[in-house]
């Protein structure tokens, strides 16, 4: 009887130091569990990153049978996202023509940005506090920035891949800090003409895919993302769309 697929399992198959037959096993595995598959293809893109950063080649190529599986889920996630927006768009016109857009200028159906914005993950509080903690060091003498970057040696101690950062970016302070699940890499860089910024990185107990996606706070604009297992979060007092295209670029880097 074969052993069940575990989560070891799956971060040795992505770091390729399974043997031939459990490897085989877990592939299997991937093709008949699509939304796994998805997310260890992002895992495996953020490591193929990292090695290419370095100048070693990427890994081999999935068996098409589980990418196939993976590109089923994600052709399914698109149209489920198309659906909303066209049950939306039905919705207003419904209530236009049937005379409620008044009401709702009224007030009747006014909704606040905190009521129609989602709830930010748990990791960009982290990531805010995170910081807010590298604006203190840069406040205090008695607390020396460390620009001593090593992401070699972060990923083997933390197993947090950051991604390559841009040629006109300079790594300011390098921490490691705790957030709620574990370990995380804060680089406070010196980002250009965007200025001073706080990237964050961390791992999360559960595999998923997130789009850069903007928030605001009294820290300044945070543009968050997950790719995998990894999560990010770029926090700065640049302008908002600055910062979500820096962040669109670092994800579009992790593919």
């Amino acid at each position: 009887m074969t052993d069940p697929i575990t989560e070891t399992d799956i971060h040795a198959f992505v770091d390729g130091q399974l043997d031939v037959a459990r490897r085989i096993e877990v592939e299997d595995y991937l093709a008949g569990h699509p939304e796994i598959a998805a997310h260890v293809m992002a895992d495996m893109r953020a490591r193929d990153a990292l090695a290419l950063a370095f100048g070693s080649g990427p890994a081999s190529r999935p068996p098409e049978r589980v990418m196939e599986a993976a590109r089923r889920l994600e052709r399914g996630l698109v149209w489920r996202r198309i659906g909303r927006h066209l049950q939306r768009a039905a919705a207003v016109a419904f209530l236009v023509g049937a005379g409620w857009l008044a009401h709702a200028q009224g007030g009747l159906f006014e909704i606040t940005d905190s009521e129609a914005s989602p709830k930010p993950p748990g990791f960009v509080e982290d990531a805010r506090h995170s910081h807010e903690t590298a604006l203190i060091r840069a406040r205090m003498v008695s607390q020396h920035e460390r620009p001593d970057y090593d992401p070699a040696e972060l990923r083997a101690e933390t197993g947090i891949a950051v991604p390559p950062l841009p040629t006109d970016w300079r790594v300011v302070d390098a921490q490691v800090f705790p957030s709620r699940f574990g370990h995380s890499v804060e680089l406070v860089l010196d980002a250009d003409a965007l200025g001073r910024m706080s990237l964050f990185a961390a791992r999360s107990p559960t595999f998923g895919v997130i789009a850069p996606t903007l928030v605001r706070s009294a820290a300044g604009n945070t543009a968050y993302w997950q790719s995998g297992e990894l999560v990010y979060a770029l926090t700065g007092s640049a302008p908002e769309g600055a910062i979500q295209r820096a962040a669109a670029q670092f994800n579009t880097s992790l593919r």
